[in-house]
């Protein structure tokens, strides 16, 4: 238990540097996730706790409930700092920046959890953490859209094989949003409730973005506002960058016009542990879609028909210089196909 609080929290402790100490930090969380987790990874053995061993304890949750406290403690100080007047619009984006790997990181796999949950409160958590991203619209299409729709040609966040991640960024981004919508307008309709209802949820997250805009605004002017788009940049790239590694170029068949069940081979798995504990388990991605509710303490470590070659963080550089990223991918589909 106490590595799922260590490594979310040491990502955390990076962003917070460049806030207490100072703005040249910012590249600490970058070289932190991308470079010396991907080489403790490669001395630390996979994840391989059997089944009957798995816990889920007090201490996991505390784990998830505490970083919302603590990202919004780093957004603050963060606006503290940039607000006062030796700042400049570098030093503001610099900060977003480094902030940016604790919100896509830590925050947005925090809100994962949290609206995969029965409870409206932590559901309601997870929509703040993503409205700080300007990406609430995720809460309705991921639930309702991608898990339903995972590995087909309806779903924005499954790439296609030979699609690159900048070409599948803007895809996913755009139609995320249009499928966000689309559910939404359903799920209203169904209940004979207008689309512009107050109890659209869309408009809501749409208020909830603009506040924090504005709010941002006030607290440092235009600084303010450069800081939290290069927060919600980073953070947004960081997510969608993490769903095209994790169903690229897997699809489900259809036979007789009938479309076949997920199952644990329509998804990239990864069970390093370092970069697990680092994101909640995010890694163990093909159990997730089985069972969308499980609890990330609870999720296999069994080895799954769709294994990752590397971390994700080592994926996620992969995944951002194409020619790479296809040599091996497309090798490694190939084979599996």
């Amino acid at each position: 238990m106490l590595f799922y609080w260590f490594f979310p929290f040491a990502i955390i402790t990076t962003s917070f540097s460049c806030v207490i100490f100072s703005t040249n930090f910012f590249i600490i969380p970058f070289i932190w996730v991308l470079i010396i987790v991907p080489i403790i990874d490669y001395f630390m053995p996979k994840l391989s706790v059997p089944k009957s061993k798995l816990t889920n304890s007090i201490g996991h949750s505390a784990a998830l409930l505490a970083v919302v406290p603590t990202i919004l403690l780093l957004l603050i100080l963060s606006l503290l700092k940039i607000k006062d007047a030796n700042t400049d619009a570098i030093d503001a984006l610099c900060i977003g920046l480094g902030a940016g790997i604790t919100g896509g990181a830590v925050g947005i796999t925090t809100a994962h959890e949290f609206i995969h949950r029965k409870s409206k409160f932590l559901r309601g958590l997870g929509v703040m953490l993503l409205s700080v991203c300007f990406y609430s619209h995720f809460r309705i299409e991921h639930i309702y859209g991608h898990h339903m729709h995972v590995a087909t040609l309806n779903d924005p966040a499954t790439a296609r094989k030979g699609e690159n991640f900048y070409a599948f960024f803007i895809r996913c981004v755009f139609l995320s949003i249009v499928s966000a919508w689309s559910i939404e307008k359903k799920l209203l309709l169904s209940k004979n409730i207008s689309i512009f209802n107050y109890k659209n949820r869309m408009f809501q997250y749409f208020i909830f973005h603009l506040t924090i805009l504005l709010t941002c605004f006030a607290f440092a002017g235009f600084k303010g506002i450069i800081f939290i788009f290069a927060y919600a940049l980073v953070s947004i790239i960081l997510l969608e960058v993490v769903e095209y590694i994790q169903h690229y170029g897997l699809k489900r068949d259809i036979t007789n016009n009938k479309l076949e069940k997920y199952n644990q081979s329509h998804s990239w798995n990864s069970r390093h542990s370092i970069a697990d504990w680092s994101t909640f388990n995010l890694g163990l991605h093909s159990e997730h879609h089985s069972i969308a509710n499980k609890e990330y303490p609870l999720l296999s470590h069994d080895e799954k028909p769709k294994e990752m070659p590397a971390n994700y963080p080592t994926m996620i550089l992969m995944a951002l210089i194409p020619p790479i990223w296809f040599m091996v991918m497309d090798k490694k589909l190939n084979l599996r196909n």
